[in-house]
């Protein structure tokens, strides 16, 4: 996939608006909550650690899978899940990636932007590793720079219709929009949450990196 420089790619289409501030990550956080979705903001670059291992902590986790983090964020999480079984996908040959996911009790992974008004977040995998890291663990952790929040899903679908096109050919990433935990209705028409994936999600909004 060709590089992309976000700044470029968040103007290159009128259709792509960008409302950054305080009002868009409020209007954020709140419907991450409506969808039983736990945000945390992270404001300083030395309390992601922290935070992340409080959540790790949070769920008594101890068997974690990191995938997709850029270079700058991954020394940061290491240093937050210090001391657990941690396993960074990238590093491991390919046919261990399903059972170490399937093993793992939380998933850590990386979204490229996310969806203001309907508390999704868009993850960009280039591979299966990224996917299961964030199908497979009960838990999934999602970390996201809070300047790569747009308004609604016309801009999503305009950031999404960019990075497709920015692709190589035959190598088009597949993008992901994750609304909250998994759930899913019953016979009896109750909501179930983590039937099909994980019953908690946790978005930790990074003020501090823009990924630039």
């Amino acid at each position: 996939m060709k590089p992309i420089r976000w700044p470029a790619l968040w103007f290159a289409s009128e259709a792509a608006v960008i409302l950054s501030g305080a009002e868009l990550s409020g209007r954020f956080m709140d419907a991450l909550r409506d969808l039983r979705a736990e945000p945390h903001a992270v404001a300083a670059e030395a309390t992601t650690p922290e935070i992340l291992r409080s959540i790790v902590d949070g769920h008594n986790a101890r068997r974690i899978v990191v995938a997709n983090l850029p270079p700058a964020i991954r020394p940061l999480v290491a240093a937050g899940l210090r001391g657990l079984s941690v396993a960074f996908l990238e590093d491991l040959p390919a046919n261990d990636v399903v059972r170490t996911c399937a093993d793992a009790d939380l998933g850590v992974t990386w979204a490229e932007f996310a969806i203001a008004d309907d508390g999704a977040v868009v993850e960009v995998a280039r591979d299966d590793s990224a996917r299961l890291a964030a199908s497979l663990p009960i838990v999934h952790v999602v970390l996201l720079p809070t300047e790569r929040l747009v308004r609604d899903v016309a801009d999503g679908m305009a950031v999404a219709g960019q990075l497709l096109r920015s692709s190589e050919p035959g190598r088009r990433p597949t993008i992901t929009f994750i609304s909250g935990p998994s759930r899913t209705g019953d016979i009896e028409l109750r909501l179930l949450y983590g039937v099909h994936g994980p019953h908690s999600l946790h978005v930790m909004l990074l003020d501090w990196y823009d990924g630039r």
